[in-house]
């Protein structure tokens, strides 16, 4: 009886052994399983968000080089304010550079639908988790800002229409409608170089100077932060080839 009794609690300790075995081994496919998954989603994530980060580079290079343009024309208009003022000068070449403001908007919808849906942790490098995150701060910050500078360039728009003509503007530029329907000239005898001679006219210019300044440092660093995330996802989708 006690040999058998023996054979019996080293059977059913085997039996117990192999239960645990299983059930280890089954844990072990079902986490092999959950990781294989999570890293095809990681995978097709970091990809959709090269994607969409490239395109937002070229957005903003775009959008910062019109900036960039528009501060041009601005400073050539003021080097003919004033005492600077000369006949051969023409306003009107650089008038409309100078009015043109475009806002920044950045294709996130990927990372968004990331975040809302709480699976912004698929992406395991936390310091790439960490920049996508302030990459929306920032975004928020810039529009701040271009939402400061579009109502001051509105307004410096209104002084035009008030004071000056924007038909002859489009005549020196040589404007034509998406139906290559060209405007007529203006009905008015005007002449936008008088606004030279106003000094409210060269403190608005100058104003659009300062504000625009302030966006272009911004989109400075959006695309240094654009670059460092685009970085970081290359390398995060070469290691998984």
């Amino acid at each position: 009886m006690e040999n058998k009794t023996g054979k019996y609690f080293k059977y059913a300790i085997g039996e117990i052994v192999l239960v645990v075995i299983g059930i280890l081994i089954a844990l072990q496919i079902n986490t092999w399983n959950e990781n294989s998954k999570r890293n095809k989603l990681e995978s097709e994530a970091l990809k959709n968000l090269k994607e969409d980060f490239n395109n937002n580079l070229l957005k903003l290079i775009r959008t910062d080089s019109l900036s960039t343009l528009n501060i041009k024309s601005c400073v050539e208009i003021l080097n003919h304010s004033g005492k600077r003022y000369t006949e051969v000068f023409v306003l009107d070449t650089y008038l409309n550079d100078a009015v043109s403001v475009t806002d920044y908007v950045a294709k996130n919808g990927f990372l968004n639908d990331l975040i809302n849906s709480g699976n912004l942790g698929l992406i395991k490098n936390t310091v790439l988790r960490n920049l996508l995150s302030s990459w929306l701060s920032e975004l928020i910050d810039l529009n701040k800002i271009e939402d400061d500078t579009g109502k001051f360039n509105n307004a410096t728009i209104d002084f035009i229409m008030k004071n000056g003509s924007f038909l002859n503007v489009d005549e020196e530029r040589d404007f034509k409608t998406s139906s290559n329907i060209k405007l007529p000239e203006s009905g008015f005898e005007i002449n936008n170089n008088e606004l030279l001679k106003l000094p409210e006219f060269e403190n608005i210019i100058e104003n659009q100077i300062i504000l625009q300044d302030l966006v272009i440092y911004k989109y400075k660093h959006c695309i240094k932060l654009n670059k460092e995330i685009l970085k970081l996802l290359e390398s995060e989708i070469n290691k998984k080839k």
